[in-house]
């Protein structure tokens, strides 16, 4: 059976279902309302939704079937007139079936290892089989709208990895070459958490490049453009973000879980989710919002969270472990982009968890149509992700925001010198100034001695300026030149009437100026 893509809205004393099932068996379609319980069967597709209220079916109850749309509209009535229901956008959390509470066992689910020997990672994040549904008492409305999951391996000592940290093994099936493509980290399964951060730092100490990160910062022209672009989280308004069919495409198909995490996993899930978005914001602005078949690397590479499996303790280093990706591996490493990007994910944030779970699906998309493997990073990330962001309260991520909105990164935090680099930068951009103003100074000189002496008499002598050690020559020789140039001139020119002017040149080495030949 298909899970048919809907629309629920509301007024406030109705709610409005649209269901898409352009290839519906109209005259055998069913629904079925009971209080928070919604069911629609029409083959070959079956919708099963729990509601965060109580509606019914009533005399002002209305269903129709658009046949060029392929859409059903249904309306029912709510049972408690003027009832807010909250997260009716939030697809994924309506799709659950209903659980019967049973005193033996709490109704969780476990996040737990997958297989390590299976072909394909298809579903990272196992169910605990005491959740009970009420199939068992003869409900034959119920069917199963998740993929079948598998039973709960052995406990293992093994490094995790993966959404809270949940996962240890998953990657041990799959080439080492083949995960290199999206993984810095190497030997996932073998190396301890412990030390996936001084590894990362050792890494990109060795790959950041001086003349790369000079170059750019030397010609803000390359990257002004992207620095002034404007992205769509500039002018939207919190209110005004909507799902679009694609993004609902994907949250629809997603298994609904229940996460048991504590205080500290719940608090470094939001500092990852700083670090992906950061990615995401560059990305989006780097393109102009028009992804190119790099966008997925740049998500992967400047994410720390997904490239090298790493958690953060506070919101200060996660800051800085995208700062610093951003100025090693990009094509654009300026240091006014970064903070622009650090800008954006502010704004993300703000825009509240709609918003983010949009940025999110963009990420799942770009993953699942890479040329690489990274549609394992989903299965170990984004979909957890996006089963999680509905799930948890609008408090949580406007708590996430005050954690970095004061944040200021330094570039002496960096680790790469940068302070130092730019420092000797314009101290040799100012020097080579200096050296052509000198240039023009002796030229202008030389053109004052034309005009002013009577040179078509007397050889002159062209020098060729090689390095900094002739100008200085030439520069304190200059002077003195030009006061004997006046006092020969005088004597000469009455000697000189009939002469052949004659043209010599010479080159100024760094020790000495010779004479012309």
């Amino acid at each position: 059976m298909l899970t048919p893509r809907f629309e629920i809205t509301q007024t406030d004393t109705e709610v409005s279902i649209i269901i898409y099932a352009p290839y519906a068996n109209i005259k055998d379609t069913e629904v079925y309302v009971e209080k928070t319980d919604f069911r629609f069967y029409s083959a070959p597709y079956y919708l099963r939704l729990i509601l965060p209220g109580e509606i019914e079916e009533n005399d002002s109850s209305f269903g129709s079937y658009d046949c060029e749309k392929g859409d059903f509209s249904l309306r029912f009535s709510k049972v408690h007139k003027g009832e807010h229901f909250e997260n009716l956008d939030m697809i994924t959390t309506l799709l659950a079936p209903a659980k019967k509470k049973t005193n033996i066992m709490p109704n969780i689910e476990v996040i737990g290892n997958p297989s390590a020997n299976s072909e394909d990672i298809n579903d990272l994040s196992i169910e605990n089989d005491s959740i009970v549904n009420d199939s068992g008492n003869g409900d034959e409305w119920y069917m199963d709208q998740n993929v079948p999951t598998s039973t709960i391996p052995p406990l293992t000592t093994s490094p995790k990895y993966g959404f809270a940290n949940k996962v240890s093994g998953a990657l041990a099936a799959f080439e080492s070459a083949w995960i290199k493509e999206i993984v810095d980290l190497p030997s996932p399964d073998t190396i301890p958490e412990s030390e996936r951060k001084s590894l990362r730092e050792k890494t990109e100490h060795s790959d950041f490049n001086n003349e790369h990160y000079l170059a750019d910062l030397m010609q803000p022209e390359y990257t002004e453009v992207y620095i002034k672009y404007t992205p769509e989280w500039d002018t939207l308004e919190k209110e005004h973000v909507v799902l679009n069919d694609i993004e609902v495409d994907i949250l629809k198909e997603l298994p609904n879980k229940e996460y048991l995490l504590t205080h500290e996993e719940t608090y470094k899930l939001l500092l990852s989710l700083v670090d992906i978005l950061f990615g995401s914001c560059y990305n989006h602005r780097t393109t102009l919002g028009d992804n190119t078949v790099e966008s997925s690397w740049t998500i992967n590479k400047l994410s720390s969270t997904l490239s090298w499996f790493e958690d953060f303790p506070d919101a200060e280093e996660v800051i800085r472990a995208c700062f610093r990706r951003s100025l090693c591996y990009p094509l654009f490493r300026n240091w006014e982009l970064s903070l622009k990007v650090l800008e954006d994910v502010k704004k993300v944030i703000k825009l509240g968890k709609k918003y983010i779970i949009k940025r999110f699906c963009e990420i799942h998309s770009l993953f699942n149509n890479s040329c690489e493997p990274r549609y394992i990073l989903n299965q170990l990330y984004i979909k957890d992700y996006l089963v999680w962001l509905q799930k948890i309260n609008e408090s949580s991520i406007e708590s996430l925001n005050s954690l970095i909105a004061n944040i200021e990164p330094s570039k002496e935090d960096m680790g790469f010198d940068l302070v130092e680099l730019e420092h000797a930068a314009y101290s040799v951009q100012e020097e080579d100034l200096i050296i052509e103003n000198s240039v023009h100074e002796i030229v202008d000189q030389m053109d004052d001695l034309v005009i002013n002496g009577n040179v078509q008499d007397k050889p002159k002598t062209i020098y060729y300026i090689k390095d900094k050690h002739s100008l200085k020559y030439l520069l304190s020789s200059s002077s003195s030149s030009s006061d004997s140039s006046d006092t020969d001139s005088d004597s000469d020119s009455d000697s000189s009437t009939s002469s052949t002017s004659t043209t010599s040149h010479s080159t100024l080495d760094s020790d000495d100026a010779s004479e012309p030949e």
